[in-house]
């Protein structure tokens, strides 16, 4: 866990250090800016938006609206604070048309909801969560439980061939921002995967998409009757998705 938080901690201050020297390069900022309580409190708001954006985002629900909103407050007021345009705190009330969006959202949320319910009998609980780092699960007899993973940015691997699969219905849901999702399934397990991608590719079970927007559902012929089997949704903003029989 320590060695995953040094990981995160350190690509946050890599990707920081090299937004403030290319914004310095093109001569955006200056190096020799003063930092100052105006200057660090949007950072705050940022951090906070990001948060709840992504909480929102495992848990499907409905705080991503105070994330987004915050999220869109902190990158304007540093925007101001880097001069490039004129955006106060108080100015937040300019926002206002972010409502609509918010409630369009909320329609088509609606329907997906109804969707993801189909998929899963009863929601999951968020199990793990991570900004930056890599999910593995490959070591030998390591036992297979309901989960929902998160990530912005990780690499993803599942050896169900090494583990311990109880007799009944598991569901597993992973998602995250870009990544790389290999599953190693064992032949004689049933098993159900419903996997998006917005921008990347799929190989499921032989079949395979790539591009925008690929979908790919699939499951084996003796899933519905199986009691022991395995439930999976994948959804990457990037990335790449593989599941494999073997």
């Amino acid at each position: 866990m320590n060695t995953r938080i040094g990981k995160g901690l350190a690509a946050f201050l890599l990707i920081a250090a090299g937004v403030v020297l290319l914004l310095a390069n093109v001569e955006i900022i200056s190096l020799e800016m003063n930092l100052s309580w105006g200057m660090i409190y949007p950072l705050f708001i940022l951090l906070l938006g990001l948060k709840l954006w992504g909480s929102a985002y495992i848990r499907r629900g409905d705080s991503w609206t105070a994330g987004s909103f915050l999220t869109v407050f902190a990158v304007l007021l540093i925007l101001d604070r880097f001069g490039i345009m004129t955006f106060r705190f108080w100015d937040f009330w300019k926002l206002w048309p972010m409502l609509f969006i918010y409630i369009g959202f909320g329609i088509m949320r609606g329907r997906s909801r109804n969707r993801n319910q189909q998929f899963f009998d009863q929601p999951l609980p968020v199990s793990r969560t991570m900004a930056v780092g890599d999910f593995s699960f490959t070591e030998e007899n390591w036992k297979v439980e309901p989960m929902n993973v998160w990530s912005a940015v990780s690499d993803y691997k599942f050896d169900f061939t090494k583990a311990f699969i109880p007799d009944e219905d598991i569901p597993i849901r992973v998602a995250g921002w870009a990544g790389d999702v290999r599953m190693f399934v064992p032949r004689q397990v049933p098993f159900r995967v419903d996997a998006k991608v917005r921008a990347g590719d799929i190989k499921v079970a032989g079949q395979k998409a790539d591009g925008i927007n690929r979908i790919i559902q699939y499951e084996t012929r003796d899933y519905q009757e199986a009691g022991r089997k395995l439930t999976i949704q994948i959804e990457l903003t990037a990335g790449s998705i593989k599941v494999v029989q073997v």
